[in-house]
């Protein structure tokens, strides 16, 4: 699907807030609101936006975030990847190229709680080294619409 710049006005405003009322989008772009619904509806029929809730970890205590690079046995990567995807903590993986095969990123309430999910995934079955980073500042969170 072609996203035309009317879209990309759409995607922007909603990526900022994804329960801006489409009387308001209308407004701001200067169309009905009809048609303001029938876009939004053909972007997400299209698979070019989702509209989700995203939760605030750190006001559900989530207070430790960071980050893991991780390095496995070849001939292991299916089951560690199955291992990660199944411990709650871990919200985001990705499958890489290069010196570590996956990198991971994951929260903790308590100290504890990260020491426990640092051990577990280390005691993976294929797991050959991992590198951990902790988040001590979010600096730019950068996920708005480009064109």
């Amino acid at each position: 699907m072609h996203v035309d710049d009317i879209d990309a006005q759409i995607i922007k405003i909603l990526n900022l807030n994804g329960r801006t009322p489409n009387t308001e989008i209308a407004k701001k772009i200067n169309l009905s609101e009809t048609a303001i619904r029938k876009r939004i509806r053909k972007l997400l029929d299209d698979e070019v936006i989702q509209i989700v809730a995203v939760v605030n970890q750190e006001k559900r205590g989530y207070v430790f975030r960071g980050n893991m690079n991780i390095k496995a046995d070849i001939k292991r990567i299916d089951e560690v990847k199955k291992e990660l995807d199944r411990i709650d903590r871990i919200w985001y993986i990705a499958y890489l190229t290069g010196a570590f095969d996956f990198d991971i990123e994951f929260s903790a309430k308590s100290q504890e709680e990260l020491r426990m999910l640092i051990e577990r995934i280390n005691r993976i079955e294929g797991v050959i080294k991992t590198k951990v980073s902790f988040r001590l500042q979010l600096l730019k969170n950068r996920n708005e619409w480009e064109k």
